[in-house]
């Protein structure tokens, strides 16, 4: 005779899907993670030191006095690189006599040319080359733009700077000087012009060089 199984009165427990509970550990991570303090917002900072490297800086984690010193780095940085970018000169009317230094590799001097878009080429007078090393091309005549011709002697140097921009193995033509109390000596031409955007500002007597790159 078969005895009938007495009724199951336990509680059935509850089955947690897996998916619930990554969820839980999901929301409780995204929780901590939006409870952690938030570093405040930074920059990248960029100036040229005074060995001409630049440097790049974030500010993030500088003290208040760190962030103004390095403020004032890229302040005077950006000061210095605009003055480089601007060259006095003295003006004359409409003539603008622009300062200039040539270098032979061993010796340098410095010289004002007259800025003249009307020369093809850069001249020098004779006499303010005398003191340096000169390395003839060939001498030939030039016309003049009365249609005076003038002998001309064609000379490398080294370089040939002018306001941020340097010249390299300039080929340069040298003339007789005939008017001893000219104010210039000789002609800033467009061979080197050419290549350069500038603006003059002749109230202030200053070139602003303009940098194509």
């Amino acid at each position: 005779m078969m005895r009938a199984k007495p009724p199951n009165h336990s509680v059935a427990k509850p089955k947690i899907q897996l998916w619930a509970v990554n969820l839980c550990q999901r929301s409780l991570l995204l929780l901590g993670l939006l409870m952690l303090p938030q570093a405040g917002h930074s920059e990248i900072h960029n100036y040229v030191d005074e060995h001409g490297t630049s440097v790049f800086v974030d500010d993030a984690y500088l003290s208040p006095t760190e962030r103004r010193g390095l403020q004032q780095k890229v302040l005077d940085s950006e000061n210095a690189k605009r003055q480089s970018l601007t060259t006095p000169v003295k003006v004359y009317g409409n003539q603008v006599l622009v300062p200039v230094e040539l270098s032979d590799g061993n010796r340098q001097i410095s010289v004002r040319l007259l800025l003249d878009t009307g020369a093809s080429q850069t001249v020098f007078h004779r006499r303010t080359v005398a003191s340096l090393r000169t390395r003839s091309l060939g001498k030939g005549w030039s016309r003049l733009a009365g249609g005076r011709l003038i002998a001309t002697e064609k000379v490398r140097f080294t370089s040939l700077q002018v306001g941020p921009y340097t010249w390299e193995t300039p080929t340069i033509y040298l003339i007789e000087l005939s008017d001893s109390d000219a104010p210039f000596d000789g002609l800033l031409g467009m061979d080197f012009l050419r290549k350069h955007h500038y603006r003059i500002d002749f109230q202030q007597q200053l070139i602003h060089w303009q940098p194509t790159d």
